[in-house]
């Protein structure tokens, strides 16, 4: 054998050079956050070095793990697992029994001459015993390993003691803080059952005593965070005692050390004078307590705001950091009482220059507070004060370096590098505090300088001030092609410059690669070639600490512009970052699987994927639990690497790559058969309206729960919308219904609405139980989250219309704004009624952003101008000034004149023309049951009540009117005779004469309110021009094809440029598709000439439905027939199904292929496409429940070998194996869908007895009005032609009968004769008046055919002559006469002359017809009569 054979634990001399005469060589494990899982390395003539995993097995891995106190061995793992290792490989083809105490005691070899690489570095995975999961190694959540998973350890009575001897055994000094009530990371269901009882003095924690959890109390809490620090306490020392005031002094690991008074602020002196007990900071002297012969001063540099509980839980500074001059220590006067009375501030930071001991500063402001917001750091931001409980900004008028200085001093920033302005560090929220700033330079607050006062400004938020600051840190890697590999770089000073590598140990490499989110290990590259390029090598002797959670609290050298050569500068490689992400998907928790590791993203092949594994990834990312495992690059293909193949997992793992799996990098697969998940998230808003709005649900093992509505807060709806990327909450909605068996979530969330995430906030149980005897809560979220009017750059209750979007203040635009917008506004502002809309920008900005061109449609009964209708689609761009503006009262109470006009009109104004207010007694129209609000049924609310309008005189002219008013364009069609269905309530309008001119519909000449002749089926109707439907347009699917929308009275093409993911899915759940879809463009183009209506349509999130997208404006030539949209939603069914609910398991099955509706070859619907069924195994019982199924009786024949012609597409079934008695035919037994050895010339079919004859119901005004696709019958079409043949037949019958009854009565002829005459002469003379009056009707657009014939009655039958032959006790005596009849419903068509008569009677006959007392012809019904034999 090649290499030395070495036999640890025996007397040799390799076992003393190698082992370094210890018992154990030292072992380690890295690359990950954990202690007890990562790859092996063991130290070796003083380096670090790893393992070849040669024979490399769970033997070995079971020594390394006793000998780390890691528990046991569950994985032994190859191919450098956890990330390639750096340095020497020390051994190879380790073999241990499994019950040695420490690797020395196994047999190895010697990696020299051996042929590994650091490809095959050998690691373990151990059970462990606890973590830390946090932002570093050094604080975090509790978590303890049981059975291979991470189970969190509840707050339930644990004990400070615990913590300390947690932060002992990961070398992280002491435990500086315990925190409970902390919601667990993840909804596993899963808490430790056992309560530590450490003492404090414990090696490990697996060495404390535990008990069970007194009844179960575990499970009722939260878990436990902890922070262990470098510092552990504090204290203030006067004359070698602890007091209340004296030298600042904290305890670290090497003991008591003096702080240094070199950025020591009033602010630091609060959290000290709090944490000690000791009230309030009154001074922070300068040196005057200094105690000679101490050790040297400590010079961290804290940073605290003043509202933290301890000194160790503010920000600290190290890096770059010069020594402390002597005697220069920090030092706090604490006022001894917590009631004391804070004075007013004068200063904020001692300068450790031209100090005197005799020299204080008073406190802070005792209610202003400053910081700088969005910077990425301490010493860079938009600047925000803390004035009256609110944070607000200042004004970037005047504003310039020397207001800058004051800001880095006042912040112990250093000085002012920039003043920015134009609010560079993105728009502020809340007040303006102060504008016109002409500050020195040398004030010691910002607020002492002159201005015009607390909130007297004339700006927005788009003029926020900013600055940076000489402090200001950031931190780089300079590479061409990698995110987590290249030169280091910091910016200091204004300036980016190298970091040097001396000594650059693993824990500073560590804490680097952290902080740039790239991992948790990293190695340092010496062999890279010096940068070309001059530069600063601003900082060197870089030694981080275990503690310190970033880069700038290591200590270092001090700051230099040449701290090291430029060939010394740093080169790393960050190693440990292995990350997990969903990409293209429609949430943060669906997407391709995509993952992090040596430097790039890659993607996961598909190959066994399955639930198991999307379970694993959906829990890793805190993102419920896993709903479908998708495949074949649902999602897209991805591109670089493909990371991981044949994964199996068995749902439980901690993360992916814990899991079973080919080696990093080996894959047979290609991008297009990527892996996916959609993950069940933890909260979504449930509703039809879109993912931006609906009831709270939450999900957990149980499924997803509703949220109560009790103690929901505001704060938490933001938390929400702003988690699922919807902007922000504008409604919470309490009491809402749920059906009793929704289950409830039984806890509340106290979100104070900062929190990233929802499974973020703290939350409780909720009181006495009561949520789940609760209703649910509704959230609302928008685009837009307020609204002003702005005059002269204030907000007043005038001004031009402005919303706050997500990209900041945007102006409205005066095309389409009308009164009832207009009252909306006020009414949301507390600013009484609107007056008037003044036109043509009267009050508009010069300098502002683009305007806003979304059109609101209030009907002026909104609460908020956003709970509106909003359209965007195909909306032009407003013309520059042409804002929208608004006058209101100001008054509640005010009276409002008459409305005159509600539209304000883009074109032809004037600045001085204004529009009177709506109507005093808010009369409002709408229009109803149209699927749009530009088309339907035409409805006034007057008096409080909603009405219709009666279709007499109804014309064009009267829609255009209505059309106008509502802000829908033109009239294309006025409908009559309840088009859209009949209304209820008052019929308020008849005999409309509009001219077409008039601003409402209620100016225009009528008979007066209610008065009228009509009943609702008389109720008119209107199709304007801004109508909009959407279909798609295919053979045989209903969710997958060419995309349609229609506009202007037409159908059209919709463009497929850009149509991303998010607008996909807008489109699909408007369709009733599912939530997504994809784009095909490989589909041939259509033929035949159409308009291609719309291009460019990108959908918000919140949009609820595609006319709310922003496009390019409406062009019949938006785009090339070959450019059109040609759309596959996911959530595909078949046309029989309704578009308002779920495929049907009847709707599922049909027949094709047939003679009749119930004969044919089989088809099943499954996955989105129909296939046939094959007839193996196929016969009469398997025919029934096909029949039976389809409502089609009883089965016939089953027939084989494709009887009815050969299918195309699957063969979803097969092996079907019936009793004849199931309810559809998949509950029958049968192979799995879609697994069949058949080929379509044995597709099965079956022959029922029975023919369908139920007809889906159509309602009414559902599309009615749009034409029928080529080809195909619709429905009133066959309903006529089977009326048509019904009442052929009855009137066959009815001449037989005729015919008899005159044989019958021949002894009466010439009585009947009379009769007979003088019935026909009346019909013929209400036909007569009938055709008069249709003829007087002025000709409608649309096809009103049988308009006005609707109310003629049918002839009552003649009665039997049979009735002839009864005898005289079967005659019925009629009232107020002296005849008698046959028994007989209906009424006679007499002449009104006649009414008053009550029986003719004819002598010799039995004959009689009665006439009833008619007022109104309309209320002539059609009714039946019976004749007695």
């Amino acid at each position: 054998m090649q290499g030395h054979c070495l036999i640890w634990g025996l007397p040799s001399l390799l076992l003393v050079v190698l082992a370094g005469a210890q018992v154990s060589p030292q072992l380690r494990l890295v690359n990950t956050q954990s202690h007890c899982e990562g790859t092996v390395e063991i130290f070796y003539y003083g380096s670090w070095g790893t393992i070849c995993d040669d024979k490399w097995d769970l033997n070995d891995a079971q020594v390394v793990c006793r000998q780390l106190g890691c528990g046991v061995a569950i994985e032994a793992k190859h191919s450098a697992f956890f990330g390639v290792g750096s340095g020497p490989i020390w051994l190879n083809e380790v073999t241990c029994t499994g019950k040695e105490s420490n690797l020395g005691e196994c047999i190895a070899y010697s990696q020299e001459n051996r042929n590994c690489g650091h490809n095959e570095d050998a690691g373990v995975i151990c059970s462990g015993y606890w973590r830390l999961v946090g932002e570093g190694p050094c604080s975090g959540q509790v978590e303890v390993k049981s059975g291979g998973s991470w189970i969190p350890v509840s707050d339930v009575n644990f004990t400070f003691p615990t913590a300390q001897v947690i932060c002992a055994e990961l070398g992280c000094g002491k435990a500086a803080s315990v925190r409970g009530d902390v919601p667990f990371r993840e909804d596993t269901g899963q808490v430790w059952a056992e309560q530590f009882l450490c003492g404090g003095q414990e090696a490990k924690l697996q060495f404390c005593p535990t008990i069970p959890c007194p009844r179960c109390s575990c499970y009722h809490g939260r878990t436990v965070e902890i922070i262990c620090s470098e510092f552990t306490e504090v204290q203030l020392m006067k004359n070698s005692t602890s007091q209340c005031e004296g030298q600042v002094e904290v305890k670290t690991s090497v003991g008591w050390r003096a702080l240094c008074a070199s950025h020591w602020s009033m602010a630091n002196a609060d959290v000290v004078c709090r944490q000690l007990g000791c009230g309030v900071a009154v001074s922070t002297p300068k040196g005057a307590y200094f105690v000679e012969e101490r050790d040297e001063i400590w010079k961290d540099q804290f940073h605290c705001s003043g509202d933290e509980s301890f000194l160790w839980s503010c920000l600290v500074t190290a890096l770059g950091v010069p020594a402390c001059a002597h005697g220069n220590t920090a030092s706090v006067v604490c006022s001894g009482n917590q009631s004391e009375t804070v004075p007013q501030c004068k200063d904020s930071l001692s300068d450790s220059t031209h100090s005197t001991a005799s020299e204080v500063q008073d406190v802070n402001c005792s209610d202003n507070r400053l910081r700088l917001v969005n910077g990425g750091s301490r010493c860079a931001g938009r600047v925000e004060i803390l004035h009256q409980g609110s944070w607000g900004t200042i004004c970037d008028d005047s504003w310039d370096l020397s207001d800058a200085h004051v800001v880095c001093r006042q912040l112990s920033c250093g000085v002012a590098l920039n003043a920015t302005v134009s609010a560079h560090f993105s728009h502020g929220s809340g007040p303006i505090w102060l504008d016109e700033l002409n500050c020195r330079g040398e004030e010691s607050h910002v607020w002492d300088c002159p201005s015009h006062g607390w909130e007297q400004h004339d700006c927005r938020h788009k003029e926020d001030a900013g600055v940076i600051c000489s402090e200001f840190l950031d931190l780089r890697m300079v590479s061409k092609d990698q995110e987590c590999s290249g030169w280091l770089e910091i910016f200091y000073n204004g300036t980016w410059g190298s970091v040097c590598r001396s000594p650059m140990e693993d824990v500073t490499l560590s804490v680097i690669c952290r902080q740039l989110g790239c991992g948790d290990s990293g190695i340092l590259n010496t062999s890279v070639p010096a940068r070309e390029g001059s530069r600063p090598q601003w900082v060197d002797g870089i030694q981080c600490r275990k503690t310190d959670a970033s880069l700038w609290a290591c200590p270092s050298d001090t700051w230099k512009q040449k701290s090291c050569l430029p060939r010394d500068s740093a080169y790393v490689t960050c190693t440990g970052r292995k990350e997990l992400g969903l990409v293209e998907g429609d949430s943060k928790c669906s997407g391709r699987v995509e993952v992090w590791h040596e430097g790039s993203w890659g993607t996961v092949c598909d190959d066994s994927w399955d639930l198991a594994e999307a379970e694993v990834v959906c829990q890793q990312l805190g993102c419920g639990h896993a709903l479908e495992a998708l495949e074949k690059a649902a999602f897209g293909p991805g591109n670089g690497s493909i990371w991981l193949d044949e994964l199996h997992c068995k749902g439980r793992e901690s993360s992916l790559w814990t899991c079973a799996r080919a080696p990093w990098g080996q894959s047979d697969c290609k991008h297009d058969e990527d892996a996916g998940v959609r993950c069940s998230g933890f909260v979504r808003l449930g509703g039809r309206q879109g993912l931006c709005s609906g009831r709270v649900e939450v999900h957990s093992r149980r499924g997803w729960l509703l949220v109560s509505d009790v103690n929901f807060t505001f704060p938490t709806a933001q938390v929400i919308c702003a988690e699922l990327r919807c902007g922000k909450a504008v409604s919470v909605l309490g009491n809402v219904s749920r059906n009793a068996s929704e289950q409830m979530w039984a806890e509340e969330f106290q979100c104070e609405g900062q929190e990233p995430e929802l499974s973020l906030c703290p939350r409780g149980p909720c009181p006495g139980g009561s949520c789940q005897h609760s209703k649910a809560v509704e959230v609302v979220c928008e685009e837009f989250t307020e609204v002003r009017l702005i005059k002269n750059g204030t907000s007043h209750c005038e001004g031009q219309v402005e919303v706050n979007t997500s990209s900041g203040w945007r102006a409205l635009c005066a095309s389409h704004w009308s009164m009832t917008n207009a009252k909306v506004v006020c009414h949301q502002l507390d600013c009484g009624l609107a007056v008037s809309t003044p036109r043509g920008g009267t009050y508009f900005m010069e300098g502002g952003d683009d305007i806003w061109k979304d059109q609101f449609h209030c009907s002026g009964s909104e609460s908020f101008l956003w709970s509106c209708p909003v359209t965007a689609m195909g909306v032009s761009a407003c013309a520059h000034g042409n804002t929208a503006s608004v006058v209101c009262s100001g008054n509640q109470t005010q009276l409002l004149p008459q409305c005159k006009d509600s539209l304000s009109d883009p074109a032809g104004f004037t600045v001085s023309e204004v529009h009177a207010a709506n109507c005093s007694d808010n009369r409002q129209l709408r229009l109803v049951d149209g699927n749009g609000r530009c088309a339907g049924r035409v409805e006034i609310l007057h008096q409080e009540s909603w009405g219709t309008i009666c279709d007499d005189s109804w014309d064009l002219n009267d829609a255009h009117v209505v059309c106008r008013q509502l802000d829908c364009g033109v009239a294309l069609n006025a409908t009559v005779s309840a088009h859209f269905g009949q209304g209820s309530g008052p019929i308020w309008l008849d005999e409309l004469n509009c001219t077409g001119d008039e601003s409402h519909v209620w100016h225009c000449p009528s008979q007066g309110w209610k008065q009228h002749d009509c009943r609702h089926k008389e109720d008119a109707g209107v199709i304007c021009s801004e109508f909009l439907d959407l279909r798609v347009v295919n053979e045989d699917q209903e969710c997958s094809g060419w995309l349609e929308v229609f506009y202007n009275g037409t159908w059209g093409s919709v463009c497929h440029n850009p149509m991303d993911d998010v607008t996909l899915s807008v489109i699909c759940r408007q369709l009733g598709c599912g939530d997504s879809g994809n784009l095909n463009t490989s589909v041939p183009a259509r033929e035949g000439l159409r308009h291609q209506w719309v291009d460019g349509i990108q959908c918000r999130k919140t949009d609820a439905s595609l006319w709310q997208c922003p496009s390019e404006a409406w062009d019949p030539r938006s785009c090339s027939p070959k450019g059109e949209a040609y759309i596959t939603c996911t959530g595909q069914r078949p046309k029989s199904c309704a578009e308002s609910e779920s495929c049907t398991d009847k709707d599922k099955l049909r027949l094709r292929g047939g003679d009749s509706q119930c004969s044919g070859r089989v088809e099943v619907w499954h996955e989105g496409s129909w296939g046939t069924a094959c007839d193996d195994s196929w016969d009469l019982a398997e025919a029934e429940v096909v029949c039976q199924q389809l409502g089609c009786g009883h089965a016939l024949n089953a027939l084989a070998e494709a009887a009815f012609g050969p299918g195309n597409g699957s063969i979803w079934l097969d092996e079907v194996q019936c009793r004849g008695r199931e309810s559809s035919l998949w509950d029958c037994a049968r192979a799995p869908w879609g697994q069949s050895d058949c080929k379509h010339e044995e597709d099965a079919g079956v022959r029922c007895s029975g023919e369908r004859t139920t007809v889906p119901s159509t309602p009414i005004g559902n599309n009615s009005f749009l034409p029928p696709e080529p080809g195909i019958l619709s429905l009133p079409v066959i309903l006529c032609i089977t009326l048509g043949a019904l009442i052929l037949l009855v009137l066959i019958i009815l001449g037989t009968q005729l015919h008899r009854c005159r044989a019958n009565l021949r002894a009466s002829s010439s009585f009947e004769d009379a009769v007979e005459e003088a019935l026909y002469q009346e019909i013929d003379y209400l036909i007569k008046l009938e055709k008069e009056d249709l003829l007087d009707k002025p000709e409608q657009h649309i096809d009103a055919t049988g308009n006005g014939y609707d109310d003629v009655e049918e002839l009552p039958a003649l009665e039997n002559p049979l009735c002839s032959e009864m005898s005289e006790k079967n005659l019925i005596q009629e009232e107020g006469g002296g005849g008698s009849r046959c028994s007989q419903t209906g009424t006679s068509l007499l002449s009104p002359e006649e009414s008053s008569k009550s029986v003719m009677e004819v002598k010799g006959s039995p004959l009689v017809l009665r006439q009833e007392s008619i007022t109104e012809y309309d209320d002539i019904e059609l009714n039946t009569m019976s004749c007695h034999f």
